[in-house]
């Protein structure tokens, strides 16, 4: 049974259901929590694996008594990929996180490795969660002697897995940005715990493809989302796709250098104020669902996870990625046609009439902006296919660097 998301009652303040100790009386079986422990590089330090599988235990002892309503389970994995020298891509060590949670049915992973992680936009990095494929990576390289790791490493865990159940960065808890020497094992604050607790209700209820072995594409994908639909929305926000087109370079330059060609022509002005405006309206929400299909596939971003057949985990991951990038391809286009717009006042009005075949006063720069901006989007999918595929997914995989 799904929590009622309309119960405001604060965590502290509610009654949990104690299993009863009554001779002859069944209790009900906790929901199980699955995370999977990976440790991605061919590491033979016995001192590092003892930290790592102390740091293990620390973590699920700690979710354990703050969480009793559930069965938390971590199984360990070594999974030698990488040599523990050098610095590693976080993408590769996602990826491999989200091939092993499909496969062994993982509700979450958290992959951690000896090796500096390449960070993007920060001069270092410790980690990095992805809400989109529930994997979290992390790296121990800096945080400290083997005596300080156990409890630093369960520390910089927790943080990555407030990230996986849709929490935000905040001012207090674990939710905090992190600073190595105070990394540590702390309790989430009341109201950080009420929304894991409903946000992991629904991760426990039983899978779509454990209800039902037959289904078609669509009702798969549509009960996915609706069986899920707030921690789906939390995540495709927290991403926030709005940025998108500040940070992939050559999608953002195929669309200025498309438009700034079409805005100063006679033909596109004469086009674009003439178009229908139910045409237009559906004219712009086409581009836009083909911008969003033409790149999703066009860069794979459909094989997260290498999984095959039905899993509620795997469409979850394509509907998050799939919804941020339809989210920045509306931003693009809104931010496209407020600009084109405000620009259209500066160009001579006697001059684009005159293309566009109207009065100066009675020029339709509402329906002229509306129509470039969709061919903008158009430009942004050509643009989109430009960019590296490791830029593009960074870009719709991570949450944040940490």
């Amino acid at each position: 049974m799904k929590r009622n998301r309309l119960d405001n009652t604060p965590f502290c303040d509610r009654i949990l259901p104690v299993a009863s100790t009554l001779p002859g009386v069944e209790t009900a079986p906790r929901p199980q929590l699955i995370i999977g422990w990976v440790v991605a590089a061919d590491l033979r330090d016995p001192e590092l694996l003892s930290a790592y599988d102390e740091a293990r235990h620390r973590l699920q002892s700690q979710l354990s008594e703050q969480f009793p309503m559930f069965d938390w389970r971590m199984p360990y994995l070594e999974r030698r990929s990488f040599v523990p020298r050098g610095s590693l891509q976080p993408l590769k060590l996602l990826e491999i996180g989200a091939e092993e949670k499909l496969y062994r049915r993982w509700d979450y992973a958290l992959v951690i490795v000896p090796n500096e992680i390449e960070s993007r936009r920060r001069i270092s990095t410790l980690g990095v969660p992805s809400s989109a494929l529930e994997v979290g990576v992390l790296s121990s390289a800096r945080l400290g002697t083997k005596e300080q790791l156990p409890e630093r490493i369960a520390g910089l865990a927790q943080h990555l897995l407030g990230h996986l159940f849709t929490l935000e960065t905040r001012d207090e808890g674990p939710m905090r940005p992190p600073e190595i020497e105070e990394l540590e094992l702390e309790s989430f604050p009341p109201d950080q715990a009420d929304e894991i607790v409903d946000v992991l209700h629904d991760v426990t209820d039983a899978r779509l493809e454990e209800k039902r072995r037959s289904w078609n594409l669509v009702n798969f994908y549509l009960r996915s989302f609706s069986s899920d639909w707030w921690s789906i929305m939390k995540s495709i926000i927290g991403y926030r796709p709005w940025r998108i087109p500040l940070y992939l370079g050559r999608l953002t330059a195929a669309v200025a250098v498309s438009l700034l060609l079409l805005l100063l022509t006679a033909e596109s002005w004469e086009a674009g104020t003439h178009v229908k405006t139910h045409w237009l309206t559906g004219g712009s929400v086409a581009s836009i669902l083909t911008a969003c299909i033409f790149i999703f596939f066009g860069q794979r971003l459909d094989q997260v996870g290498r999984g095959r057949g039905w899993s509620e985990q795997l469409a979850r991951s394509r509907i998050v990625l799939f919804g941020t990038l339809l989210a920045g391809m509306i931003s693009l286009w809104l931010i496209m046609f407020v600009l084109l717009f405000g620009f259209s006042f500066f160009l001579p009005a006697e001059v684009t009439a005159g293309w566009a075949g109207f009065a100066p006063e009675s020029l339709p720069r509402f329906r002229y902006a509306a129509f470039l901006a969709s061919l903008g989007i158009l430009a942004a999918a050509l643009g989109g296919n430009l960019e590296e595929e490791e830029a593009i997914k960074a870009e719709l995989f991570f949450d944040e660097e940490v």
